[in-house]
């Protein structure tokens, strides 16, 4: 056991790490020297495919079970994966975020694919979705049309909704309760439903972001007088609100008229060449903690 346990504090583990490896249910069978061995044999090998040891590490201590996977098995999957089309990165990097994957069965993941091309996908949009959320191979399918059902109920068309899972699969792995309760929180900021359904339809990573980060946005588009974004440019919303703080700032500072809301949400690259500032450099300079902290002060 001390040669097992050395094994993994030198591979970078941590002691809870190696304690939950060790003792997972699945490993339990296995005597500590031939255990060992998996791991060194399965280690090995993903180092060989390409991932780097806190990918390793990290995959292992989401699915320690992963030391009582074969080689053969995961390399039958991988080969699998590449011949759908993944790239040999794509792959490694579903195996972190998804770690389970090298547990499926391809039969499984076969029937998967099929089943949600049958919702409306193309093969294409399909295996993007899966890249982007690998996790969606472990939803039943009988949990994501249920949460379809749900979202339509919600006020959605079920086209709407595979446009919006089609962009944020990740959005089929979210609990009901909480898209309900995040659409009626939004509504309680002045919105109405249609509009609300409208913002996330245009933006469905509104659910994902926290009602203080919409909160702080919303206001400070109120107070510069370009509110309208929130319903008719959504996307937006995406950019931090430290960045929109500080480029409206400097405009401000420097006398330069905002005639339009545009140059504010400028990539970087087309922003540095037409003023000669990063973001970096800008947020540095007008920090938005700054005005918080005027605000609480003001009070």
């Amino acid at each position: 056991m001390e040669r097992l346990y050395n094994y993994l504090i030198e591979f970078g583990f941590s002691k809870e790490d190696v304690d939950r490896v060790v003792n997972n249910y699945a490993l339990l069978r296995y005597n500590p020297d031939t255990l060992l061995n998996n791991i060194i044999r399965n280690n090995n090998y993903l180092l060989e495919v390409g991932f780097s040891k806190s990918q390793i590490r990290k995959m292992t201590k989401r699915l320690p079970q992963i030391y009582d996977i074969s080689i053969t098995n995961i390399e039958e999957k991988i080969a699998y994966l590449e011949e759908l089309g993944f790239t040999k990165e794509q792959i490694i990097r579903m195996g972190v975020n998804f770690s389970a994957i090298f547990g499926c069965s391809i039969e499984n993941i076969n029937q998967k694919i099929e089943s949600i091309i049958a919702l409306g996908y193309s093969r294409k949009e399909v295996l993007k979705m899966i890249n982007a959320f690998p996790a969606l191979l472990s939803l039943s399918m009988e949990n994501i049309r249920q949460k379809i059902d749900d979202i339509m109920n919600f006020g959605y068309s079920k086209e709407e909704i595979l446009s919006m899972a089609k962009s944020y699969p990740s959005l089929l792995g979210l609990n009901s309760e909480y898209l309900k309760q995040k659409i009626e929180d939004l509504i309680s900021l002045g919105y109405s439903k249609e509009e609300v359904i409208k913002m996330t339809r245009l933006l469905p990573a509104l659910f994902y972001l926290s009602m203080e980060n919409i909160k702080n946005k919303i206001n400070f588009y109120r107070e510069i007088g370009i509110e309208f974004i929130i319903t008719e440019k959504t996307k937006n919303l995406m950019q931090s609100i430290d960045l929109s703080y500080a480029r409206y700032q400097y405009f401000k500072n420097n006398n330069i008229e905002i005639v339009s809301y545009r140059p504010i949400f400028y990539g970087e690259k087309k922003f540095k060449k037409q003023y000669g500032v990063s973001n970096q450099e800008l947020i540095l300079m007008y920090p938005y903690q700054s005005r918080e902290e005027e605000i609480k002060d003001a009070r």
